[in-house]
């Protein structure tokens, strides 16, 4: 369990929050954290506490750039990972905003970032606009089977175009999204897993829409919480569910050259008994 009550204290424009084994920063500027060396670009507490269970130590810089629409250089259109919806909902295209955003106001460190979204059939499942926008789309998935995708970026700064380690290689074997968009090394992922709801009473939707929890979670439910009891099974990553697919980060991080790095397997199982999910309900999914 990440604590976050060591040390607060205003340091320039940004407040910085020291965690155990994790600082946090948002927002900032680059001359406030010269001494970065990996940065999640993600506000959210469920990736800070997937990758806090991964080992490396890590700072947070919070970017909403995935909102923006700027203009989008040719490697990475072409780099992106197959997905079969419009591109400006492609999560690692939004997870390449965030990264590369975060990169600029953190140079010199390695920078990930991730994004996750909810699709049931060819429609797309953001957060819910109010109480009543979440009973819509729990009745929409209830007994039915839909799939959460998240895509992954790292950035770090490239190295005369060389990837300097065994691990790089290893991931340029497996994963054709890795390329060179001066002045960065960048890698990209996709991760998709499907999710089958079981059937829900009105009763039952409206008992979990007032606990609050579904407001702030795509497709109105979360996994890791109250939101599990709703799940009758998960193919594929129950980590990309939550928004960080272990396994797959494991691998960017190490070809960027991240240090102290625990088995993702080890990591989610420690994960899945903090969260008091061991054993699982349903047959044993991927980190």
């Amino acid at each position: 369990m990440i604590r976050s009550s060591l040390l607060i204290f205003s340091l320039a424009d940004a407040i910085l929050i020291r965690y155990k084994g994790v600082v946090s920063v948002e927002p900032t500027r680059p001359t406030d954290i010269p001494e970065a060396q990996f940065v999640l670009a993600s506000a959210s507490p469920r990736r800070r506490d997937l990758l806090a269970f991964l080992g490396p130590r890590y700072e947070v810089i919070a970017s909403d750039a995935e909102e923006r629409d700027d203009p989008v250089p040719s490697a990475v259109l072409t780099a992106l990972p197959p997905f079969g919806l419009p591109r400006a909902t492609h999560p690692s295209l939004l997870a390449w905003r965030k990264a590369s955003h975060v990169a600029e106001l953190a140079p010199g460190a390695v920078v990930l970032g991730a994004d996750t979204i909810v699709v049931l059939g060819d429609v797309v499942l953001n957060k819910p606009r109010d109480p009543a926008h979440a009973l819509q789309m729990l009745a929409s998935l209830s007994g039915r089977v839909h799939t959460v995708y998240t895509g992954l970026c790292v950035i770090r700064k490239d190295e005369g175009g060389k990837m300097k380690d065994e691990a790089a290689n290893d991931v340029l074997s497996v994963h054709p999204s890795s390329f060179i968009l001066h002045p960065y090394q960048i890698w990209l992922d996709l991760v998709s897993s499907e999710v089958e709801i079981a059937p829900l009473s009105a009763g039952e939707i409206a008992a979990y829409v007032a606990t609050g929890e579904p407001l702030d979670k795509a497709g109105a439910y979360g996994i890791q919480g109250l939101g599990g009891q709703l799940v009758r099974s998960v193919r594929g990553s129950y980590t990309a569910v939550v928004g960080l697919p272990l396994t797959n980060t494991h691998r960017l991080l190490r070809a960027a050259g991240v240090d102290n790095l625990r088995d993702p397997e080890q990591s989610y199982r420690r994960w899945l008994a903090q969260q008091g999910k061991e054993p699982l309900p349903w047959p044993p999914t991927l980190p």
